[in-house]
């Protein structure tokens, strides 16, 4: 997203132009057909944080899905930065909402509108049985990979459930999801970079987003910790271990 000031059809910044005396360029040169307009109710970091988690939660949940009202979507990794912002994605457009996360932050996964489930006790059967009377979610998102993926396919519904992946990149057996007759898509939301395709489709997912953060119905969620560039270290070892609540942010100061 970019600052509600342009400069150009193609530059934006929200500073002035550098000083002859200065290497640090404050605008840059980009395809604008990729750009929309920041929220006005976002701050700068909070706008820095949205773009990435809304376009792949986006072309999962809705490019993807279909999810509508009616529905019951379960997210994996309810309170990370993809699944945050999927969970809300999905409760504004009506679905019933539900996301597996750790005991400390169901309390979060509750507030951004979705039923918590600790994944670290509940086992996927219960879950299912007790959210869906046994019948599967209609959409599962995971955010997670790996065996999160695999128990995806066991939480999905018969026939007309659709699971999406933004980290389907291992091996996998297929069999739960092929005896449910369900369905699987995986997200790469580098190939508009990569192929030049698509790419005003990323525009207007962001231009919907900025709608949704302004309508008050989505929030970018940041982790605490503030970083500059002194401490990027520090911000991947936070992304990297886990630790991280939210979007990690670092600031780059002139």
């Amino acid at each position: 997203m970019t600052s509600r000031r342009s400069f150009s059809g193609s530059t934006t910044s929200d500073r002035p132009p550098p000083s002859a005396a200065s290497a640090r360029p404050w605008s840059t040169a980009v395809d604008a057909r990729l750009l929309a307009r920041k929220p006005a109710t976002l701050s700068m970091r909070e706008a820095a944080a949205l773009p990435l988690a809304v376009i792949t939660a986006w072309e999962g949940l809705v490019d993807r899905a279909g999810v509508r009202a009616g529905q019951k979507v379960l997210v994996h990794g309810g309170a990370g930065g993809v699944g945050s912002v999927a969970v809300q994605i999905a409760a504004a457009r009506g679905a019933e909402v539900f996301a597996t996360a750790s005991a400390a932050r169901t309390p979060l996964v509750r507030r951004l509108g979705a039923v918590p489930i600790d994944y670290t006790s509940v086992p996927v059967e219960r879950y299912v049985a007790e959210h869906t009377g046994g019948a599967g979610f209609d959409i599962v998102f995971d955010t997670v990979g790996g065996p999160v993926l695999d128990a995806s396919f066991e939480a999905v519904r018969t026939y007309t459930g659709h699971v999406v992946s933004a980290l389907g990149w291992g091996t996998h057996a297929l069999a739960p999801l092929s005896f449910r007759a369900a369905t699987y898509s995986g997200i790469f939301t580098l190939l508009p970079m990569l192929t030049g395709r698509g790419r005003e489709h990323h525009g207007e997912i962001l231009r919907e987003a900025a709608a949704l953060v302004d309508e008050g119905k989505l929030r970018p969620l940041l982790d605490g910790t503030r970083y500059t560039l002194a401490d990027v270290a520090d911000a991947h070892r936070s992304v990297e271990s886990g630790t991280a609540d939210g979007k990690v942010v670092v600031d780059v100061e002139p």
